[in-house]
C-alpha cells in the first residue's frame, strides 16, 4: 500500500476525531452552566414557597393584632356603657360594639383562610424541598459524568494531536498542503472511500479504469469532481487506518 496514502487515511481519521472532541469540549461550559440553571430554578421555587409562607404568617399576625385592638375598644365601650345617662348614648355604644364585633368576625374569616393557605404552603415547601433534593442529586450525578467525559476528551485530544504531529512529518511535503487545502474547502474531509465506482462523499461516478487503479491503493488519486484523495476501504493494510 502507498505509504503516503496510508498516512493520509489515518490523518483524516484523526482530524475528524479531533473535530468531534473539540466540539464536545467547547460545549462543556454551556452544559455546566445549564446544570447550574436547573438547580437555581429548584432553589428559586423553594425560596418562593418559603417567602409565601412567611408573608402568610406576617399577615396573620397583623390581623390578630387588629382583633386584639378591636377587642380593647369593645372593652372600653362596655365600660362606658356603665356610665351613660341616656338611652341614646347606650344604643350608640351598643351599635359601636356590634360594628366592632362584625369587624372581628370578618378578620377571623380572613385569618381562617390564611391558616388554610398556610397548610397548603407547607405542602408546597415540602414538595419544593423534595424537588431540590432530587435535582441536586441528578445535577451532581450529571456533573460528575460531564467532568469525567470532559477529562477523557481532553486526554484523547492531547493524544490525537501528538499522533498528528508524528504523521505530518511522515507525509510527503507536497501532499500535506494539498490535503489541508482540500480539507478546509470540503467541510473537513480531504480523503474519501471509493466504492462501486463512486466517490462516497460527493457521489460522482469514477471512470472504470481510474477506479481499478484506486482499488490497488498504491498511488495518490483524487476525485475529479471534489478533489478528495480516494482509497479502497476493502484493501487496507490494517483496520487502524479508518478506526
Amino acid at each position: 500500500m502507498n505509504h503516503d496514502l496510508k498516512q493520509l487515511i489515518r490523518l483524516q481519521t484523526i482530524d475528524l476525531a479531533i473535530q468531534e472532541l473539540r466540539t464536545r469540549i467547547d460545549k462543556f461550559p454551556g452544559i455546566s452552566k445549564a446544570l447550574d440553571e436547573k438547580l437555581r430554578s429548584a432553589q428559586a421555587a423553594l425560596e418562593s414557597a418559603k417567602e409565601k409562607a412567611k408573608s402568610n404568617q406576617s399577615t396573620r399576625k397583623k390581623l390578630e393584632s387588629e382583633i386584639s385592638s378591636i377587642e380593647t375598644k369593645i372593652s372600653k365601650y362596655r365600660d362606658q356603657m356603665m356610665a351613660v345617662k341616656t338611652n341614646d348614648e347606650y344604643r350608640a355604644l351598643q351599635h359601636e360594639i356590634e360594628h366592632a364585633q362584625n369587624a372581628i368576625r370578618r378578620i377571623e374569616d380572613e385569618v381562617l383562610n390564611l391558616m388554610m393557605d398556610a397548610e397548603s404552603s407547607q405542602v408546597d415547601i415540602k414538595a419544593a424541598e423534595a424537588r431540590l433534593k432530587e435535582d441536586q442529586r441528578k445535577v451532581d450525578q450529571e456533573r460528575t459524568q460531564l467532568i469525567e467525559q470532559n477529562q477523557r476528551d481532553l486526554s484523547a485530544l492531547e493524544s490525537y494531536l501528538k499522533e498528528r504531529k508524528g504523521l505530518e512529518i511522515s507525509i510527503s511535503s507536497d501532499l500535506l498542503p494539498r490535503y489541508e487545502r482540500v480539507r478546509k474547502a470540503r467541510g473537513g474531509i480531504a480523503v474519501a472511500a471509493a466504492r462501486n465506482e463512486v466517490c462516497e462523499i460527493c457521489q460522482v461516478r469514477i471512470r472504470p479504469q481510474v477506479f481499478q487503479e484506486i482499488r490497488r491503493n498504491d498511488q495518490i488519486i483524487a476525485c475529479d469532481a471534489c478533489q478528495r484523495i480516494l482509497y479502497n476501504p476493502e484493501n487496507l493494510d490494517h483496520p487502524f487506518e479508518v478506526a
